[in-house]
C-alpha cells in the first residue's frame, strides 16, 4: 500500500513550537520531513535511498519560512523523479554548485581583471583601456560568461550604442581591447571562437572636426596650448588666449573668434551672445580660469569692439587662425577648435560624470524634453556653472601635473 503524502498543513507548520530539550521531526510523506531544532531553527529535510549505493541520505532542502510547505513538496517531487532515473539529487546539486562556481570564476569581469593583472606585471599602461571598459563594457556584460558573449550580444550591447553616439574612434580602440581579452580567454580554453574578430566597424564619416577624446592625449594638448606663446613668440596675444579659451568654454569657433567685449558680463561671470547655429541667446558660465584669461586681454585693444583682435588691430582674428595654431603645435588631423566640443562632450560625461542634459545645454544644442525639442538659455544655469568650473580645474590639473591617469581610470574600479 502506497504511503500517504501531503499529511501536513501550512497552519500546522506555522503553529509548531520548538522543544528546548530535543529536535522535533515530523513527516509530510514521500520522504519529506519538517524539523525544528531546540534553538528554533526550522528547515525541510528529504530522506532518500541513493541510487546504486542503496545507502540512506538526508538532504536539507531549505529553511522555513524562506521555503514554504508547497515549495518543499515541489522540490521533493522533482528529486523523486531524478531518483527514478538513477540520478542522485545530492550529487546533482553538488555538480550544479561546482558549475555555478566555475561560471562565477570565469565571467567577463573576472577574466578582464586577470588580463589587466598580467599586463600590469608586464608594465603595460592601461588607464585608458580601464576607462573604456568601465564606461562602455562592464555595465553591459560584466556578469556574463564567455559562452554567452556571442557576436550578436557584443554587437547589440557594446558596439551599437557606441556607434550610435558617433564615437568611432572609441569603438575602434575598444575592439582592439576586447580582442586581446577574448584571445586571453581562448588561451584558457574558455572559448574556441573569438567573436570580436568578426565585428565589422563602419568607416567613420569624413569630417574636418578632428577631436581628442582620451585624457592622456588631452593632457598633451593642454600643455602644448598653454606653451604656445613661449614656442611661437611672434604669435598674436589674441591667438594665444583664444586657443586656451576654446578649450575652457568649448563653444563654436566662429562664436569664440567673434566674441565682443559687450558679450562679457564680468560681474555675472558669464558670456552672453546669440548662438550661431540656433540663433538663440546663449549663456556661457565662466570658470575662474576663463575670467583670468579674458581679463588679461580686455584692455589691450581699447579701440576695438572685439576681444580677439586680428593683425594690425583690425577686426577679429580670421576663421582659420586658431586651427593653424593647433597645426603648428603638431595636432594637424588630431584636433581642431570645433573638435573641443566633442572633447568636452565625451570627457564631461565619461570622466567627470556630468549629466548629459547639462552638457547639451552648454553646447547650445536643442535638448528634447517632455514637451518636445527645446532649448532654454537659463536652464540648469547653476549646475552648468559648477560643471564649467570642474572642467577648467580638470584641464588645469594637466598643467600642474596633478593629473593621474591611474586614479581616474580606477574611479569605478570596483567594476574591475
Amino acid at each position: 500500500m502506497a504511503r500517504t503524502q501531503n499529511k501536513l498543513t501550512a497552519l500546522q507548520i506555522k503553529k509548531l513550537k520548538a522543544d528546548p530539550q530535543k529536535s522535533i521531526k515530523i513527516g509530510d510523506g514521500g520522504n519529506l520531513y519538517f524539523r525544528i531544532d531546540p534553538n528554533g531553527s526550522r528547515y525541510w529535510i528529504f530522506n532518500y535511498t541513493r541510487p546504486y549505493t542503496s545507502k540512506r541520505n538526508e538532504m536539507s532542502l531549505g529553511t522555513y519560512p524562506g521555503m514554504s510547505l508547497e515549495e518543499a513538496r515541489k522540490v521533493r517531487d522533482e528529486y523523486k523523479v531524478l531518483i527514478q532515473k538513477g540520478i542522485d539529487p545530492a550529487a546533482q546539486r553538488l555538480q550544479h554548485k561546482h558549475q555555478r562556481k566555475h561560471e562565477l570564476d570565469h565571467t567577463f569581469q573576472v577574466i578582464a581583471e586577470k588580463w589587466l593583472e598580467k599586463r600590469a606585471i608586464e608594465k603595460k599602461e592601461d588607464s585608458e583601456t580601464i576607462r573604456r571598459l568601465n564606461h562602455d563594457v562592464l555595465p553591459q556584460i560584466s556578469t556574463l560568461t564567455f559562452d554567452q558573449l556571442t557576436l550578436e550580444v557584443m554587437e547589440d550591447r557594446i558596439f551599437q550604442p557606441i556607434l550610435a553616439r558617433g564615437a568611432y574612434s572609441v569603438a575602434k580602440r575598444l575592439k582592439s581591447d576586447l580582442n586581446q581579452i577574448f584571445k586571453f580567454a581562448r588561451k584558457r580554453k574558455l572559448i574556441i571562437y573569438n567573436p570580436i574578430e568578426d565585428i565589422e566597424l563602419p568607416t567613420p564619416p569624413k569630417t574636418n572636426h578632428a577631436a581628442i577624446t582620451e585624457p592622456r592625449e588631452l593632457a598633451s594638448l593642454v600643455k602644448a596650448v598653454w606653451r604656445y606663446g613661449e614656442v611661437h613668440q611672434r604669435s598674436l596675444i589674441s591667438t594665444q588666449i583664444a586657443i586656451k579659451l576654446s578649450l575652457l568654454i568649448f563653444q563654436r569657433p566662429g562664436e569664440i573668434r567673434q566674441l565682443k567685449k559687450a558679450h562679457y558680463y564680468k560681474e555675472e561671470h558669464c558670456l552672453k551672445f546669440v548662438a550661431s547655429k540656433t540663433k538663440q541667446e546663449h549663456i556661457v558660465p565662466l570658470s575662474r580660469q576663463a575670467i583670468e584669461l579674458l581679463d588679461s586681454i580686455m584692455d589691450i585693444y581699447l579701440g576695438n569692439e572685439y576681444i580677439f583682435v586680428g593683425r594690425e588691430g583690425k577686426g577679429c582674428i580670421s576663421d582659420n587662425t586658431m586651427n593653424k595654431a593647433l597645426e603648428r603645435l603638431g595636432f594637424a588631423g588630431k584636433h581642431t577648435v570645433h573638435g573641443s566640443r566633442a572633447t568636452a562632450r565625451t570627457l564631461l560625461d565619461e570622466v567627470l560624470n556630468q549629466r548629459v542634459e547639462h552638457i547639451e545645454h552648454q553646447l547650445a544644442h536643442r535638448v528634447k524634453d517632455p514637451n518636445g525639442t527645446a532649448y532654454n538659455r537659463t536652464k540648469f544655469l547653476e549646475q552648468r556653472r559648477e560643471m564649467m568650473q570642474k572642467w577648467a580645474d580638470y584641464l588645469e590639473s594637466f598643467l600642474e601635473d596633478k593629473y593621474d591617469a591611474s586614479v581616474e581610470s580606477q574611479k569605478d574600479l570596483s567594476l574591475l
